[in-house]
């Protein structure tokens, strides 16, 4: 199996890991998108799965694949509304901090160091039941094989699950606020976090994810809400839903 990661961005992150639950610090972007992320997440999920979105237990019985899970900052508030959670992410020290904080917070979240090649071989091996929800947030950016990860995630989802991704646009604004406001003016990220080439439109994510089975349907624009005091302060603004995929967008769809 291929290994889809950059070994120097899972350095990167690996040092970084001591910082995945600092509410200020280089994962604050997440955290504030992070209420974004599980509206998208609901939406999507309420038109595949028939669910109910105003149940506290949303996702019952949906078998959820967190990839680059990192501190597991998703992986919880998926538990939280319910979800069988397995978190993967490659940094062995960002899955240490996710199982740390977790046991703290009293919930049951699978983690494991491991790259989606590896747990597709595993699972193949031992015949395992594929997920009912893979979601791929803020990731497929620090992938340098795109193409061997989309066919990762689509044998890891089964026929007729949903697979969700959240990502940077490589349009003008996504580079200018994803990359150089973020590294080079807020200093919020360590700088060469993110590679402009790595980012990918919309409309070129849906093509390269149809030729392996999964057919993203549903697009929404994650909006930051820059103020003067955010840029004096050296932090990011809040996120909202909307119809600009101009810097920050959610792909979903179902897996064929």
């Amino acid at each position: 199996m291929t290994n889809t990661l950059d070994e120097k961005e899972i350095e990167q992150f690996s040092k970084l890991s001591n910082k995945w639950w600092d509410l200020s610090g280089p994962f604050s972007a997440l955290h504030k998108m992070s209420n974004v992320r599980i509206e998208f997440i609901k939406q999507n999920a309420t038109r595949i799965f028939k669910k109910d979105k105003k149940n506290v237990n949303f996702l019952n019985g949906i078998n959820c694949l967190d990839i680059g899970c990192g501190g597991g900052i998703l992986s919880e508030k998926l538990k939280r509304l319910g979800a069988n959670v397995t978190g993967i992410d490659a940094s062995k020290s960002s899955i240490e901090i996710a199982q740390e904080h977790a046991k703290k917070s009293r919930l049951e979240i699978n983690y494991k160091c491991i790259t989606t090649s590896k747990l597709l071989e595993i699972k193949e091996q031992k015949a395992l039941n594929k997920f009912d929800l893979v979601i791929a947030s803020e990731v497929i950016e620090h992938v340098y094989d795109r193409k061997t990860f989309l066919s990762d995630i689509s044998n890891l989802c089964r026929p007729g699950g949903l697979v969700v991704f959240t990502t940077i646009n490589n349009s003008f604004l996504g580079i200018l606020f994803g990359k150089y406001f973020a590294e080079d003016i807020l200093k919020i990220l360590p700088v060469g976090t993110h590679e402009v080439e790595k980012f990918v439109s919309p409309g070129n994510l849906a093509i390269e994810a149809e030729m392996h089975g999964i057919i993203l349907d549903n697009f929404t624009g994650f909006s930051p809400t820059f103020r003067f005091k955010n840029i004096i302060h050296k932090e990011f603004g809040n996120f909202k839903l909307s119809s600009n995929m101009q810097i920050n967008y959610g792909a979903a769809g179902i897996k064929l």
